[in-house]
């Protein structure tokens, strides 16, 4: 089994930095909605895109998104299902709940790439925009 000691330590570091420190700058990508469990292949794919796999024989959801559906039903059919599990849908492990835990009682900025509306469902607005103020605070 591999240890897990070098990553704890540097884990517990960037709490101590967190924690002592203003305001943080957050930037995130693709690679952490996957360590969230949104991935496009494999179980979760099969688990929810069965019966677009048995007839088109996709190997992930991207393929499907570029599919030349026969009708605008079985097109909207599978972006429907597609936008609700990868937007609307909870992701399978806390990471963006963690994360926000992190930061929560800082100032803080999320600057990413990412549509999955993750970081907003986290903390309800973990990315909201600053109303009636002279500077962006992103603090909930």
């Amino acid at each position: 089994m591999k240890s897990t000691k070098n990553c704890s330590e540097k884990m517990k570091q960037l709490r101590e930095i967190i924690d002592n420190t203003d305001a943080v700058v957050i930037g995130a990508g693709a690679g952490l909605s996957t360590s969230a469990g949104f991935t496009y292949n494999g179980d979760r794919f099969h688990k929810y895109f069965g019966d677009f796999i048995e007839k088109y024989h996709f190997q992930n959801m991207y393929e499907g998104g570029f599919y030349p559906f026969d009708s605008l039903e079985e097109y909207w059919a599978y972006w429907s299902r597609y936008i609700y599990i990868n937007r609307y849908m909870n992701a399978p492990k806390p990471v963006y709940d963690n994360l926000f835990e992190l930061v929560k009682d800082k100032d803080y900025f999320v600057l990413t790439t990412n549509v999955d509306h993750c970081f907003q469902k986290a903390g309800q607005l973990f990315m909201q925009t600053a109303r009636n103020s002279d500077k962006i605070s992103l603090k909930k």
